[in-house]
């Protein structure tokens, strides 16, 4: 055997021993594989049991509460009904308020305007009364100073009679 053959025979060797060693490796590899696949299949199976027995309890329990679902439907309905008819007949109501505040304001103003035209009356024949007060009085002074003037001639017409009966007795 010449040094090439022996060259190639240990490179077949190699390559034979790199072939059985990725072969081993690609067994223990598989066989961890497996093992994974197993333990997957397993925990996705507690998994899919667990949640699906929530999800039957759940079930369950929402079962009981649908015709309590349906009565609140019903109770909602009834509510909107009754909403409808109050909100008409209020509008109603509010309509008749708003005219009947309308016939008060109307006759309020009215009211109003006939005071004010009481009061400016009041006022002119208040002026009148003043006036004529004004009058009197002056005439009443004139009537005083007056009589003064004839309380003092008859005062002095006294004292001209004393003297004179005092000029008689001399």
């Amino acid at each position: 055997m010449t040094g090439k053959d022996k060259f190639v025979f240990l490179i077949l060797a190699l390559l034979i021993a790199g072939a059985v060693f990725l072969k081993l490796e690609s067994d223990k590899i598989n066989i961890r594989m497996d093992q994974l696949n197993q333990a997957d299949i397993q925990h996705v199976n507690k998994i899919n049991d667990e949640f699906s027995d929530s999800l039957r309890v759940y079930n369950l329990r929402f079962i009981g509460r649908g015709k309590h679902l349906r009565q609140a439907q019903n109770d909602i309905i009834a509510n909107t009904d009754l909403i409808t008819t109050n909100t008409d007949s209020l509008s109603s109501l509010i309509d008749d308020v708003s005219y009947t505040l309308d016939n008060f304001m109307r006759s309020t103003e009215k009211d109003f305007r006939e005071v004010r035209d009481d009061i400016d009356d009041l006022g002119i024949e208040l002026r009148g009364n003043i006036k004529r007060l004004k009058r009197n009085l002056s005439d009443l002074q004139d009537r005083v100073t007056t009589v003064d003037k004839r309380l003092k001639e008859i005062e002095d017409l006294a004292l001209i009679q004393n003297e004179k009966a005092e000029a008689a007795e001399e």
